[in-house]
């Protein structure tokens, strides 16, 4: 494991620096409307000039598409909690993640790194699927596997636009089928298992957010609930380049045995820093009251966030990796 590790911070480190080679316009430029005026030949020749935001205005909070959200929203912002949505009716993400669970007595069993391939699709009518296929590599030499760990589709319905109702109330449905066949421990006796989620997330001005997530996930055969409650605090560190920040997770787990009251079965804190890389930058023209608008929207994004146990019953880490891209 430890060389899928180093390869991918490798990867991750060489995105970033051909990132910082190309050269990004952090518009700082001022508007058409506050030059001087121009004689008609010349307000003939700029009629169909772009528009470019004044200097100063970052375009992370720049509200872009039909749900008016800000660009920042575009991209996955933290890989723990989610907020709002992340695709626009039409469009499509994959994300590739990577999941890697560091416990306090490490064995050869635990030698596995959880992944997951997303796909994600704007429906329209703030409605966006998910359909995810978990796999799990587990290293043993020459008898290393990778096998189908579950199948998940998951759907989301934001229910307003960006800024109507305070935290962008956003409700989220999961279903998960097991492939119980490959041992895993977690998917325990069922087939299947359901989960609900209430994601919140707003601005705090100067580049600042917050998201949290309230969360309730059970088997379908009622002999493992879980509940977790999340929350990052995130803030812009380059314009449409580069941000950070901290996300909090904490995880309740219960069991039920004999149809006798759930008892505890783990009580899980993590804390940990967040780093998010936008990558493959483009221009783009958005209308924004009105105005055409120049700015610099990426394709693809990377997302790092290692989480740290502060509990007994907590992993000593897990690390979440996160590549996406815009199709």
């Amino acid at each position: 494991m430890r060389s899928i590790w180093v390869g991918v911070m490798l990867l991750g480190m060489g995105a970033v620096a051909a990132a910082q080679d190309t050269r990004f316009n952090l518009l700082d430029e001022t508007t058409v409307s506050d030059f001087a005026p121009e004689d008609s030949a010349d307000q003939d020749k700029k009629k169909g000039d772009d528009v470019v935001i004044q200097a100063g205005k970052l375009q992370d909070e720049l509200p872009v598409g039909p749900y008016r959200r800000p660009m920042w929203t575009l991209h996955r912002p933290s890989p723990t909690t989610r907020i709002y949505l992340q695709v626009d009716p039409g469009e499509v993400e994959f994300e590739q993640w990577l999941d890697i669970r560091m416990p306090k007595k490490r064995s050869k069993a635990d030698d596995r790194v959880r992944m997951s391939e997303e796909f994600e699709f704007g429906l329209g009518y703030r409605l966006q699927l998910d359909l995810y296929a978990n796999t799990i590599f587990t290293r043993a030499g020459e008898a290393s596997t990778l096998a189908i760990r579950s199948w998940a589709a998951e759907l989301r319905y934001a229910l307003a636009d960006w800024g109507v109702i305070w935290g962008n109330p956003t409700l989220y449905l999961e279903y998960i089928q097991w492939n119980a066949g490959q041992g895993d421990a977690h998917a325990d006796a069922a087939s299947a298992s359901w989960e609900v989620k209430l994601l919140f997330g707003d601005e705090l001005g100067n580049g600042w957010r917050w998201g949290a997530n309230f969360v309730y996930e059970a088997t379908f055969n009622d002999s493992v609930r879980e509940h977790v409650i999340t929350y990052s605090l995130l803030k812009t560190l380059v314009d449409s380049l580069l941000s950070g920040g901290i996300t909090a997770k904490y995880v309740y787990t219960s069991e039920i045995e004999d149809n006798v009251l759930p008892k505890t079965r783990s009580s899980e804190l993590y804390v940990g820093p967040n780093l998010q890389v936008r990558l493959a930058p483009y221009q783009a023209e958005e209308e924004i009251d009105g105005k055409k608008i120049k700015v610099t929207r990426t394709k693809a994004h990377l997302d790092i966030e290692p989480l740290f146990g502060l509990t007994g019953d907590s992993k000593r880490a897990q690390i979440l990796i996160i590549f996406g891209w815009d199709f």
